[in-house]
């Protein structure tokens, strides 16, 4: 997917971008970058404490760094670093079950404050735009925010889980019981993952500027606001467990997204690029701590 992108848009005007980019503003990038995981570590923390484990901030921030490493190495873009977190994080005599869904709820929790974040952003750009273009909000946007609201919406929807437990199917009863008690352990992190809604802001706002710094070092001309409107899909296309460490989604989304605000598709792809470099730099950084017995 990848090299797909990189043909779309011309391997040689795509490197002349990379060349030519402001070096302090990419260091300034991965620094932001780095705050963000940081932060998104004592997130973890504070989740895993919230469903009964122990998981002191230090050593969970020390799993967290080998995570980082753990995606640049091997397939699955985050899935490879998660599972490896939730390994880790069982070995301090926690329930493996518990430990992996500490990492989804916080891997979830803070894909979700990004799309409302982004929904958002995006709702204060289509109204500046209407203002601006007299009353007329394009249809592409008018379409993006309404997916937005679907996905934020979405963990609100009950679900029949209750009566399909009933169901005379012994499948479908059985698979209605095991989401019941996700639920009901879901629920029971509530409290955490409320009290952890700041961090998760804090996460997203400053991966956002990554995303935006790097996009200035490359003399792409956005304001914050339309990157942060954009930030959901690219993030979350590079979530998806289909690469490594969210090369050619994360590239591909950045393409057809920030193409709607007008960035030419070699200036896009460099940008996404520069964040998944940042993320390899992080990962190289911490590639010593598996040398660490803790």
């Amino acid at each position: 997917m990848l090299a797909l992108v990189l043909w779309y848009v011309d391997p040689l005007a795509l490197w002349s971008k990379l060349r030519g980019a402001d070096l302090r503003l990419v260091a300034l990038a991965v620094l932001v970058s780095a705050a963000s995981n940081a932060l998104s570590a004592l997130r973890w923390a504070h989740i895993a404490r919230g469903l009964g484990l122990v998981a002191p901030s230090g050593r969970l921030t020390l799993m967290y760094a080998r995570g980082i490493t753990t995606n640049m190495l091997l397939p699955g873009a985050t899935l490879s670093g998660d599972l490896l977190r939730s390994v880790q994080l069982s070995r301090l005599d926690n329930p493996f079950m518990r430990s992996a869904l500490s990492v989804l709820l916080d891997r979830l929790s803070g894909l979700w404050v990004l799309c409302v974040l982004s929904l958002l952003a995006a709702a204060g750009v289509a109204v500046w735009s209407a203002n601006g273009d007299g009353g007329s909000v394009p249809h592409e946007l008018t379409l993006y925010l309404l997916v937005l609201a679907g996905v934020t919406a979405a963990p609100f929807i009950p679900l029949p889980f209750g009566a399909l437990e009933r169901s005379s199917v012994s499948v479908i009863a059985a698979w209605a019981a095991r989401w019941e008690r996700l639920r009901e352990q879901v629920r029971q992190a509530r409290p955490a993952l409320a009290a952890s809604l700041w961090q998760s802001l804090a996460v997203q706002f400053l991966s956002a500027g990554s995303l935006w710094i790097g996009s200035l070092a490359l003399g792409v001309s956005l304001s914050y606001p339309v990157m942060l409107a954009a930030a959901a899909p690219i993030f979350v296309m590079a979530a998806l467990p289909i690469g490594v460490a969210g090369f050619g989604t994360r590239e591909l989304a950045a393409v057809v997204v920030l193409g709607f605000a007008g960035v030419p598709g070699d200036q896009a792809t460099a940008t996404a690029l520069l964040y998944g470099l940042a993320a390899v730099l992080q990962g190289i950084a911490a590639a010593p701590l598996f040398l660490v017995d803790r």
